[in-house]
């Protein structure tokens, strides 16, 4: 009967590929943040509250979730640029054509026959 139950002994909960699995998958938030500016406040709560679970699901929200940056700042569009002498600007994109061309350098749209 004792040989029975050394061989009903679990091997795999001490296996070393087990332990690691475990351990990369306790402290995955930590790694999903890695690159995040508060890597430590993420990685401090993996490790001292990631063993209750609910610890471990909030630091993995707080990892997945996006970074907050300040509001939208608008991008200023660069002041439209006079045509050349001798040239115009294209009907369908706006940019600068020159004088004679039968399609636009940017778009490939074919020119107005009146503006070459």
């Amino acid at each position: 009967m004792m040989f029975f139950s050394l061989w009903f002994v679990p091997f795999f909960h001490f296996h070393p590929i087990f332990m690691l699995v475990s351990l990369f998958l306790y402290f995955l938030p930590a790694f999903l943040a890695r690159h995040r500016s508060d890597f430590t406040a993420i990685f401090l709560l993996n490790l001292f509250a990631g063993w209750t679970f609910i610890g471990w699901i909030i630091a993995l929200v707080w990892a997945l979730s996006s970074e907050r940056q300040g509001p939208p700042q608008p991008v200023a569009a660069p002041p439209p640029q006079p045509p050349a002498e001798g040239s115009f600007f294209c009907t369908a994109c706006g940019k600068p054509c020159a004088a004679g061309a039968r399609f636009c350098s940017s778009c490939g749209a074919a020119l107005p026959a009146t503006q070459r």
